[in-house]
């Protein structure tokens, strides 16, 4: 099982500490700096605390440190040992990534929202309508003066389509604008061909 990072602090400084030898920055990681900027600030209050001998700060850093841990495996997806400071006790903290994302090293999704289909539709249809009318009147156009002028036209927008229809199939807003595009090229496709046999 992959235990993730341990937040230690050491010398005023965070410090994450992988397998007990891996030693890291948090900056190093691309954590928000606000983040890398709190987890610094709790290790020299840590660091503070220790060489004094106030109880209650203690509580207070160990408090804090946990919070930091807390939004620490939010950031990062995975399990996080926090070391405290004054005890030396190891809490884990969130929930450990799955075997796979481990090993390909990936970042847990935030889970989507439902899909909403009302809406997602309706800009569908009105990008569809929009670019069907649009290439079935330029190509109607075309037609009038090389069919195969028509034809190399739709051909190259399609084309031109593509690779932006591709990429946007899976972006939760412009995936509707992407099927609709789509739609309206098919479309187009059709009414050409119709206009060929009437």
């Amino acid at each position: 099982m992959d235990t993730g990072w341990e937040l230690h602090a050491r010398s005023g400084r965070a410090v994450l500490v992988r397998g007990g030898r891996t030693e890291c920055d948090p900056a190093r990681l691309g954590l928000p700096e606000s983040l890398v900027t709190a987890l610094h600030e709790w290790a020299g209050v840590a660091e503070l605390a220790q060489t004094g001998d106030a109880e209650q700060t203690g509580e207070i850093v160990s408090r804090r440190g946990r919070q930091l841990a807390t939004r620490l495996a939010a950031e990062t997806g995975g399990r996080i040992g926090y070391v405290d400071p004054f005890s030396g006790e190891v809490a884990q903290i969130g929930r450990p990534r799955s075997a796979r994302a481990v090993r390909r090293g990936e970042r847990p999704l935030a889970p989507e929202s439902p899909t909403p289909w009302g809406p997602g539709l309706v800009i569908s249809a009105v990008v569809g309508a929009i670019v069907a009318v649009t290439l079935t009147v330029v190509s109607q156009g075309l037609a009038d003066v090389s069919g195969v002028l028509a034809v190399f036209v739709n051909i190259a927008t399609a084309a031109g389509f593509a690779p932006s229809i591709w990429l946007g199939r899976t972006v939760p807003v412009w995936r509707w604008v992407a099927f609709g595009t789509a739609a309206g090229l098919v479309a187009s496709w059709i009414a050409g061909l119709l206009s060929l046999l009437g």
